[in-house]
């Protein structure tokens, strides 16, 4: 045995004498060719060359009459294009492979050696971009070349990888040649496990059974065991790969005359028993232990003293980055896919003592490992540059007696648990703890529901969530949300995304919504609030939309999600179904008034044409059209049952309680032509509409009409002698478009003829506005001129074939002017120059010939800018303002500065100031540092240098552990009078954390790098 292995190590350890030149990614790839086919495979670009193929990397050059190339192009800035080349000679065509010294070497043909063969396999990459010398490429041949399948079959990719997993070694024994095993049989070889050979020693059993006795460090590689979901054709492909330090292997139908290998068919016996650092390796699963058997025929075993190590399933497009760690202290492998673990403990924490675990008395895992297949070949899967197969997980446990233990302590405990291990945290997802004067103190704690109730094979793609509030001053809350992300539903098929959430609670308390609304009696005791959203394209090219915003008050939204009333839009509840084809789109809908303390607009229902671009008169003339059919009913709000709601409550004057069929057509036409370096493009839109009932409750009919002029024109220039390094500058082109358009509308009905159907705002706007343009309040603003109407049709909104508001419509002559600047340069290292926006500034203004009846008597308005600067690419000043010169106009405009540096820091800082009816000068800020590898921490602050003074502040400190993310947040809201103190506590399992979603910084899950 010794003189077969010397024999199979003496010619490696020979080569390895001289070694090529490492590569260096920093240089670039050189390719050449006299001919050449492109197509794409997968996410790889595929190149066929041949006749005097050449390729070049630092010192290394290959020559040779024809080869394949697999090139993977970089995801994202900064990151590497990956290249695998396989090159092949011909009969009268070498190959061959240089690499030299050094540069000068290389110059003057000297050489560090050379590689002649057939065949050239090597595996690149480089940060810069590929330099090609190539003719046009040839398209994809109908049928793959022999070479391209020859490139592939060079490596079984399960047979590289298995044989550089060797713990010790530092050159594996590598097979002369690759040969695929027939099905039905397996193969098995005996290495040492580093470069000391180990002793080795056949044995004949009373059975006829063979016995080898193996010490001093062994490695056993076993091929030829059959592959999950690969067809039987493909012959066994699965690998398992055994190391440790002594070894007693069991085997029938041997020849012991071949030393450490052996063929057998699949039915014959092969046992191992293993003592002392033992590593199982099979596919990217590992075991680590200290005694273990395993029966390679059944495949199935017993591990004493084990650790389990495997990676997790992809998460959709997101590939979680940690492992999932199962120590026991006994582990039965039941068969290929299925364990058993008595006294076992589930965690990523790579500590031998972990801070946070789950532990149970009895665990049932099932690491399901399949080969993904080409559904449009039939074979597997290959990453091209990895060499691997691809392997998809499937992972299920089920456990008894489980605990949740934090730095040993159990601190929640539940009999039984059934999961997919999808999702890396056990039965507690989150743990937060507050105090403020709000809803007192608060303990809020939210479970995997799937966990909880042991329900093994949940649907894929759906994720069910519980949650337990309890706050003192208000009361327990209890909730449950489902969200789902999957290619059929309910029967439908297409894929289908979606998100249902309810909450409830019965509430004992008051509501505090700052600025005179801090002890409001809620309108019901029992609060609720159920929230969806579906969307679905289903197979016949439909999209189905469903809608739900159920709520139990005016008052739940904005006192219980702040947020969402914020920066959501509105709650509506319906359904929609709507068809794209190319430029037309047909949409039926039907939405319902739910709450009835909102306005709303109910459709019973609506249907929608859209067709937009279309081409007449061959392409001389486009063609714009929107077309609707309704029944329409406006509910306003009801009026509110407290006090202090009531008296900041009014009526808009849109609002009526009217009903009755709307029926609308709008057309457009444009006449596009080139008059030198102008484009000018004359248009007419006109619209026929009927209500079925108006403000005043009769039924109206308008026609209305909007004709005028667009005009363009774009102008450059370049100016490449400009640098600055202090300014990031490496040349300057300045681009700019001007644009312009006159035009007059005209309509035989005044929009205060009819209510909103359409809203122009969401009901969260509408709300504040009440309160704003309430008579008895404070700033009491009652102008016409900030009426949001007539700003819609200032703006220009019904001069758009597609206006969200068939209503605003009026009289009006305007004429609108903008430029858009583009200032551009240069970024990038030598061969990664791209272009970029180093400044950027949009101007827009409105002139109003009709001055007294379209813009309140000032002829100029609207004027607005945007401003970009873009000073590097994580370093940006922006800028923006809006101004109405009309008395008590509105004037506004911001100035800050944002940095971004994703792995430590990110921040703004910032003042707004406002002037006209309302006045305010807002100096704002926010700021998350990482003060180092295990403490983040974050703050933000608003303060008004007028009157108002301070508007809040949050400040926070987080703990990034080895297992959890323990935070700790103080929070001041001054509109509320209200002070509030937080404590969280987040297992790192979870593959995205709502530490990075909140701050930006970017905190990889517990052990996905190894031992911190």
């Amino acid at each position: 045995m010794a003189a077969a292995l010397m024999a199979i190590l003496a010619p490696l350890a020979a080569a390895t004498e001289i070694q090529p030149p490492p590569t260096d990614v920093s240089e670039p790839i050189t390719i050449a060719a006299d001919y050449c086919e492109h197509w794409q495979q997968g996410v790889y670009e595929v190149w066929r060359l041949r006749g005097n193929v050449y390729l070049n990397q630092g010192l290394t050059y290959a020559r040779g009459p024809e080869a394949v190339l697999w090139v993977d192009p970089p995801d994202a800035p900064g990151e590497a294009t990956k290249v695998i080349a396989y090159f092949e000679s011909t009969e009268h065509a070498p190959l061959s492979v240089d690499y030299s010294r050094n540069a000068d070497a290389a110059m003057e043909g000297g050489i560090l050696g050379r590689q002649q063969g057939s065949t050239w396999f090597k595996r690149l990459a480089t940060s810069q971009p590929l330099r090609t010398k190539l003719p046009e490429p040839a398209p994809a041949p109908n049928e793959k070349p022999a070479i391209y399948n020859r490139g592939l079959e060079q490596f079984d990719p399960l047979r590289r990888k298995q044989l550089l997993l060797a713990q010790y070694t530092e050159f594996a024994p590598t097979p002369g040649a690759v040969q695929t095993l027939p099905p039905g049989v397996r193969r098995f070889q005996v290495f040492g496990r580093s470069d000391v050979l180990p002793n080795f020693e056949w044995k004949q059993l009373p059975g006829g059974e063979n016995a080898a006795v193996v010490t001093g460090g062994v490695r056993v590689l076993i091929e030829g065991l059959p592959a999950e979901g690969l067809p039987a054709s493909f012959g066994p492909l699965g690998v398992v790969d055994l190391s440790t330090d002594r070894a007693v292997i069991f085997a029938s139908g041997v020849d012991t005359g071949a030393g450490g290998a052996g063929v057998q068919s699949h039915d014959a016996p092969l046992e191992i028993y293993m003592e002392g650092n033992i590593e199982f390796r099979q596919g990217d699963r590992v075991i680590y232990a200290d005694r273990m058997y395993y029966d390679v025929r059944r495949q199935i075993g017993v591990i004493l003293n084990a650790e389990l190590l495997t990676p997790l399933p992809n998460l959709g497009k997101y590939e979680y980055q940690g492992l999932v760690r199962l120590k026991a202290s006994a582990i039965r492998q039941l068969d290929q896919s299925h364990f058993a673990a008595t006294n076992a403990l589930v965690t990523t924490s790579r500590l031998e003592e972990p801070a946070y675990a789950f532990g149970s008395r009895e665990i049932l895992f099932e690491d399901d490992q399949r080969t993904i297949v080409d559904p449009a070949t039939g074979a597997p899967v290959i990453d091209p540059f990895t060499g691997d197969a691809v392997v998809d997980h499937r992972q299920l446990a089920e456990a008894r007696g489980n605990a949740v233990y934090v730095r040993g302590i159990p601190v929640f405990y539940w009999p039984q648990i059934a999961t997919d291990l999808e999702k890396p945290s056990f039965l507690v997802d989150r743990v937060r703890i507050g105090d403020d004067d709000v809803f007192g103190t608060q303990v809020q704690v939210d479970f995997d529901a799937y966990q909880l109730f042991g329900i093994r094979n949940a649907p894929a793609g759906t994720d069910w969530g519980l949650s337990t509030d309890y706050l003192s001053d208000r009361g327990l809350g209890f909730g449950t949300d489902f969200s789902y992300d999957r290619e059929g539903f309910l029967g439908l098929n297409g894929p289908a995304k979606g998100l249902w959430d309810l909450w409830a609670i019965d509430d004992n308390g008051v509501d505090n919504l700052g600025g005179g609304r801090q002890a409001i009696d809620p309108e019901e005791e029992f609060r609720y609030r159920l929230f969806g959203q579906h969307r679905q394209r289903l197979d016949n090219g439909w999209e189905l939309s469903a809608e739900a915003g159920l709520l139990s008050d005016r008052t739940f939204l904005e006192q219980y999600y702040e947020r969402e009333w914020d920066e959501f839009k509105s709650p509506r509840t319906g359904l929609r179904l709507k068809r794209l084809d190319d430029n037309r789109e047909w949409s039926l809908e039907a939405n319902a008034q739910v709450n009835n303390f909102y306005t709303e607009t109910q459709s019973l229902p609506r249907l929608d044409h859209y067709w937009l671009g279309a081409s007449l008169l061959v392409d001389r003339v486009t063609w714009f059209e929107h077309s609707h059919v309704a029944y329409l009913d406006f509910e306003p709000a009801s009026f509110p049952s407290n006090p202090t709601l009531a008296s900041q409550f009014s009526y808009f004057p849109w609002e009526a309680d009217v009903d009755g069929e709307r029926v609308a057509t709008r057309q457009e036409f444009d006449l596009p032509m080139q008059v030198g370096a102008v484009k000018v493009v004359p248009f007419a839109l006109g619209e026929f509409a009927h209500w079925g009932e108006a403000l005043d409750g009769q039924s109206l009919d308008r026609a209305y009409i909007h004709t005028g002029v667009r005009a363009s024109v774009p102008f450059w220039a370049v100016f490449p002698e400009v640098y600055d390094p202090l300014f990031n500058l490496n040349g300057l082109a300045h681009k700019v478009v001007f644009d312009a358009e006159l035009s007059y509308a005209d309509a035989n009905a005044n929009y205060d003829e009819l209510p909103l159907y359409d809203p122009l705002d969401d009901i969260q706007l509408n709300e504040f506005r009440r309160r704003v343009f309430n008579p008895t309040l404070p700033p009491n603003i009652t102008d016409l001129k900030f009426d949001p109407r007539t700003y819609a049709i200032r703006s220009g909104l019904q001069g758009w074939v597609t206006s969200p508001s068939t209503e605003m419509v009026d009289d009006l002559l305007a004429a609108r002017l903008g430029m858009r600047h583009r200032w551009q340069t240069k970024r990038g290292g030598p061969g990664r120059q791209h272009i970029v926006d180093w400044l950027t500034l949009d101007v827009n203004a409105t002139i109003f010939p009709e001055a007294n009846r379209d813009n309140f008597g000032q002829e100029l308005g609207l004027l607005d800018y945007d401003l970009r600067w873009h000073l590097g690419d994580r370093f940006t000043i922006l800028s923006d303002g809006a101004a109405d010169f009309f008395g008590n106009g509105l004037i506004t405009a911001s100035l800050g500065v944002a940095i971004n540096r994703p792995s430590r820091w990110n921040g703004y800082a910032g003042i707004r100031t406002i002037n006209g009816p309302i006045s305010s000068n807002v100096v704002v800020g926010s700021l998350n540092y990482r003060l180092s590898e295990k403490w983040l921490s974050f703050g933000s602050a608003a303060v008004d240098l007028g009157n108002v003074g301070n508007i809040g502040q949050t400040f926070g400190m987080t703990r990034i552990g080895e297992s959890f993310n323990v935070t700790l947040a103080l929070n001041v809201d001054n509109a509320k009078d209200n002070v509030g103190v937080s404590f969280s506590l987040e297992p790192r399992f979870l593959p995205n954390s709502r530490l990075s979603r909140d701050t930006g910084v970017d905190v990889p899950p517990s052990g996905a790098f190894g031992l911190e």
